[in-house]
């Protein structure tokens, strides 16, 4: 996998606020669908994760916004990450928003961990699950605390 990847989302009408813009919530909504697919696509399904016993979840989201997105643009999301601690149990994506002919509409940073199912403490990811982050590993990747 190379040190980004890519999902392009079609602006549907339920997906815009009531001036016609794509609304803020779903922003939020295909980044983590972006995060989902990069799992998925590294081998790793959300049984996978309950087998593993652990869970991704988000400690917060920051969302700076460019340009308006319109119904029946596609929008594509590149994410990459910007964060990563030492042991892979923190983590930061940063999702990047185009549409047409690459104009940034938008930039989504999410600050999550993974969480052992059992124990409902932060926790390292298994091996393969750190590898597959390492792997979309952006060069100037900040090494996060060890307390988010």
């Amino acid at each position: 996998m190379s040190g980004e990847l890519t999902k392009s989302f079609e602006v549907r009408w339920d997906d815009v606020d009531l001036n016609g813009h794509l609304r803020n919530t779903r922003y939020l909504e295909y980044a983590a669908t972006a995060r989902l697919d990069f799992l998925v696509q590294s081998g790793w399904t959300p049984g996978d994760l309950l087998k593993a016993g652990v869970a991704a979840v988000s400690l917060g989201e920051e969302v700076r916004y460019r340009r308006e997105v319109l119904p029946l643009e596609t929008v594509t999301v590149t994410s990459r990450i910007v964060g990563l601690r030492v042991d892979g149990a923190t983590w930061r994506f940063e999702h990047t928003f185009s549409r047409g002919a690459g104009e940034e509409a938008a930039v989504v940073r999410t600050l999550g961990a993974w969480i052992d199912l059992k124990a409902r403490r932060i926790t390292a990811p298994p091996t393969g699950l750190l590898t597959a982050l390492e792997a979309v590993r952006a060069p100037d990747c900040e090494v996060l605390a060890a307390k988010p």
